[in-house]
């Protein structure tokens, strides 16, 4: 049988002090308070991360096409607007919207490509036309949408596309000389 002074000393051995308590909860408080410091500096580097996503993402791609695209032309010719080098008019130096590749096939005949600065809808794109029997008014494809600026220029002899994305990025690709 269990006396008075046993069930308190049991008692007394299976409680925490006062002491331990604020000692646990203080420490819980500060695991907590690290804890939700991480997870804020963890949200805002995702955010600065995606802020590049043009960079990241779309730079690359566009990189290639135009590396591609700009190697393998045999002359080029940068217009101030898509409707100009339709016509073959007012070729320019600095300051082009748009460039004209030519290429030569295999059997001897040529082939035109357009690469052009559009805004349609308020929304900068890069799109790349085709010349069939006739110039489509309507791109091939485009390139990239999330442009928010492209200038072509041939003022040095070298033809360079100076690309800004949507944060102020800058990108100058630089294609061969004639």
């Amino acid at each position: 049988m269990m006396t008075l002074r046993t069930a308190a000393k049991a008692c007394k051995q299976k409680a925490f002090s006062l002491v331990e308590m604020t000692l646990a909860l203080i420490l819980a408080m500060i695991l907590a308070s690290a804890s939700l410091v991480l997870l804020s500096d963890h949200v805002n580097l995702l955010r600065i991360i995606n802020s590049f996503d043009f960079l990241r993402d779309d730079a690359p791609t566009i990189n290639m096409l135009m590396v591609k695209m700009l190697n393998r032309a045999d002359s080029y010719r940068v217009y101030a607007s898509k409707a100009t080098a339709f016509s073959e008019s007012s070729a320019i130096t600095t300051g082009g919207r748009c460039v004209r590749l030519i290429y030569r096939n295999p059997d001897g005949s040529s082939s035109e490509r357009i690469i052009a600065f559009e805004v349609v809808n308020g929304e900068g794109q890069l799109n790349f036309y085709s010349k069939g029997a006739i110039w489509s008014n309507d791109p091939d494809w485009t390139i990239s949408s999330k442009v928010s600026d492209v200038t072509f220029s041939n003022d040095t002899g070298i033809l360079l596309v100076k690309i800004t994305g949507p944060n102020q990025e800058e990108i100058t690709y630089v294609g061969g000389g004639e």
